[in-house]
């Protein structure tokens, strides 16, 4: 699958303390939703696909939140929704924003924490 990706969107993120009294869970939302083109001259054969990644991350110090999206143009290829794709090729096309995600929080504990950053990583080890 031949994807050309527009640059990606940091819609939100947050570093902060984690609230005393309460439990944060987890959260990792991916979100794939068919776009539609605007140009009249946008080839037929591609389809444009948004990618929105929501996530919450607790650790013991902090929580990191956020959420990011890409449009991405899939070449000579037509899909109307997810299922018009197979788990490799999902994961390929958000590969991008985990990676943005990863980046961010590394960079954002490294400054905050006065240390190494905390390194994370979303692929599955088979994704490698």
């Amino acid at each position: 699958m031949e994807i050309l990706r527009d640059k990606e969107i940091v819609e939100a993120f947050n570093y902060g303390l984690p609230p005393r009294d309460q439990e944060v869970n987890q959260k990792i939302q991916i979100g794939f939703s068919p776009l539609e083109s605007t140009d009249p001259n946008y080839p037929k054969e591609n389809s444009i696909m948004g990618v929105r990644f929501e996530f919450v991350l607790p650790f013991d110090a902090f929580i990191v939140s956020g959420t990011v999206s890409q449009v991405n143009h899939v070449v000579n290829r037509q899909i109307r929704n997810q299922s018009d794709m197979n788990e490799t090729e999902a994961n390929e096309m958000v590969k991008p924003l985990f990676r943005l995600v990863e980046r961010m929080i590394y960079e954002i504990t490294e400054i905050a924490l006065d240390q190494p950053g905390i390194k994370i990583n979303f692929a599955s080890p088979t994704a490698q």
